[in-house]
């Protein structure tokens, strides 16, 4: 294959297509391009002792198709050619030098949306640094909050040096290292399960920033601390954005801000912030280039649009798709149930819960001498779908109670309108009467399986087992809540769950339901971040995750209802 055109052409015409507004960017990506462009012009004057080599840009650019191949996709096997973006961002992290002819970055902070080719660029990086760089025993190390996410780009890395005829003779990979015995280097991935002092890297590669919480910052500080003995030592930040509870994102986020518009001068740190400006409506496909440079590369447009699709119809998909698409802060708390959403999946007439498939459900409390409530879920057959597999539809119906005792006013609007319309039940002895009410719904209802919590519902539980229903416990953690959470919300935009619309607690819970998400996009109901009850939708969570699981009725003469 000719490289001819893999080198500086690549960085050049990148910045010519800037220039022109040929490709679309967003402020801080046109920023980073004026300013390298403006230091370009400050070469040799008095004050700025920086220079831009375009052979050793040519030489790294060039380096990734001669040393590297992509590992996972579409593209495996084939040179890793870098894209434009990645040839300025590469161009400028070697390129630029200072009077002893080392690197002019110590840092590198590039941020963009996901699925964009982050961490296999950051798996080459670790290899030049480890294995070209001419440092001996250099120390390279992907850093993040746990080893597992550290060894995505190690991973990478691993396979690039086992595809690569040139890097399999010079190294020796093993479980969680990568060793280079001529110049006794090595890249190993570290999480921050425990802190690490005595580290003297050479390159740090941290990954997913946003990712990094208030108890990761000691590992943080170790592990940022220790070059101070290199020459030119790097640390290589890949991350998307995060929220408003990610501290050390925001710190660096914004101080990459200010340095790439040039109001802090820090010339040692490089920028390339990939996001959807502010006054961009996110559901435009004609930003998205902004934060996703690789679209149609290595992200496919069919997939964005999807995502889009289901933003512009539910609050909790547009915040997703704001801060891993468009790449912006997003707030930790944002509505996830539009209850206009829940109200069109309102129908006139439930069907015979007899003829379901299955029937399940679930109990939940809130705090003592609260709300305590139950849902009930029927699934019906919906067809087949392409690959031969039942479709499902769902029923759903909720009941709540409340403590006499409770500390809610109850002659205050919204509390009794429901009680006087039937939908809040209060009562004197509200463990006895909610057991009571479903074990009477469960046997009217041909419902087998009833799910619960067991932090709080453990005695209920058994004593349904004892009755002869098959009791499930539910923790109410992200392994056990975020499918059928994700569920519900699916169900809901496809208009494949109904209820009778008469359930206006119901409906002003779903609006109260605010999720904590993970860094791995994991969800789950947070009563602590909701902005007040959210009970009876736990609860239809819960008797939705059983019915989506229960197998289907027995049919035919051998049956007995």
């Amino acid at each position: 294959m000719n490289f001819d055109d893999c080198g500086i052409k690549l960085m050049d015409d990148y910045l010519s297509s800037v220039q022109t507004g040929t490709i679309a960017v967003g402020s801080h990506v046109r920023a980073a391009v004026e300013r390298h462009l403006h230091d370009l012009t400050r070469q040799h004057t008095e004050g700025f002792e920086f220079t831009f080599d375009r052979d050793l840009a040519d030489f790294a650019i060039t380096g990734f198709p001669i040393l590297f191949v992509h590992t996972i996709g579409k593209h495996a096997g084939e040179p890793f050619v870098l894209a434009p973006w990645q040839a300025f961002i590469i161009g400028s992290t070697f390129g630029w030098i200072d009077a002893k002819r080392l690197r002019r970055f110590r840092r590198a902070y590039v941020t963009l949306g996901r699925k964009n080719g982050k961490s296999t660029l950051a798996a080459g990086i670790a290899i030049l640094l480890a294995a070209f760089d001419g440092e001996q025993q250099s120390q390279v190390y992907i850093g993040a909050t746990k080893a597992d996410q550290a060894k995505i780009v190690f991973n990478e890395a691993d396979r690039m040096v086992k595809k690569s005829p040139r890097l399999s003779r010079m190294a020796d990979p093993r479980v969680a290292q990568i060793n280079f015995p001529a110049t006794n280097s090595y890249i190993r991935p570290l999480g921050s399960d425990r802190a690490f002092d005595g580290l003297n890297p050479h390159c740090i590669v941290l990954d997913e920033l946003h990712a990094w919480k208030e108890q990761n910052r000691p590992f943080y500080d170790t592990i940022t601390t220790g070059s101070a003995a290199r020459s030119q030592p790097l640390r290589f930040t890949i991350t998307t954005a995060g929220d408003n509870k990610s501290t050390l994102w925001k710190e660096e986020n914004a101080y990459s801000i200010e340095v790439v518009h040039q109001r802090i001068a820090e010339e040692t740190y490089f920028v390339f912030n990939a996001a959807v400006d502010k006054d961009d409506d996110p559901l435009d496909e004609t930003v998205w280039p902004k934060s996703m440079p690789n679209l149609g590369v290595s992200v496919g447009i069919d997939y964005i649009r999807e995502q889009a699709r289901e933003a512009q119809i539910s609050p909790q998909a547009r915040n997703r798709f704001i801060r891993y698409f468009a790449n912006r802060e997003v707030s930790s708390n944002e509505q996830a149930i539009d209850p206009e959403l829940w109200d069109a999946c309102a129908v006139s007439k439930l069907s015979n819960w007899k003829s379901a498939s299955a029937v399940c459900a679930a109990v939940d409390a809130g705090g003592i001498n609260d709300l305590m409530c139950y849902a009930i879920v029927a699934r019906f057959p919906d067809g087949i779908d392409t690959d031969g597999k039942p479709r499902w539809r769902y029923e759903a119906m909720t009941r709540a109670y409340i403590d006499v005792d409770s500390q809610r006013n109850l002659n205050e609007s919204p509390w009794l309108d429901w009680v006087q319309t039937g939908k809040l039940r209060v009562c004197g002895d509200l463990y006895s009467t909610v057991r009571e009410d479903l074990t009477r719904d469960m046997r009217q209802y041909k419902a087998k399986q009833i799910g619960f919590d067991p932090w709080n519902m453990q005695q209920m539980g058994e004593e349904l087992q004892r009755s002869g229903f098959e009791a499930v416990r539910i923790p109410q953690q992200r392994y056990t809540m975020h499918e059928p959470t994700s569920l519900l919300l699916n169900l809901i935009r496809q208009k494949k769950i109904t209820h009778d619309g008469t359930n206006s607690l119901l409906r002003w819970a779903l609006g109260n339901l605010v999720l904590d998400v993970d860094s791995d996009d994991r969800w789950k109901p947070s009563k602590a971040k909701s902005g007040d009850k959210i009970d009876p939708v736990v609860a239809l969570i819960m008797a939705l995750r059983q019915c989506a699981l229960a197998p289907a009725k027995a049919r035919g003469n051998l049956f007995v209802a």
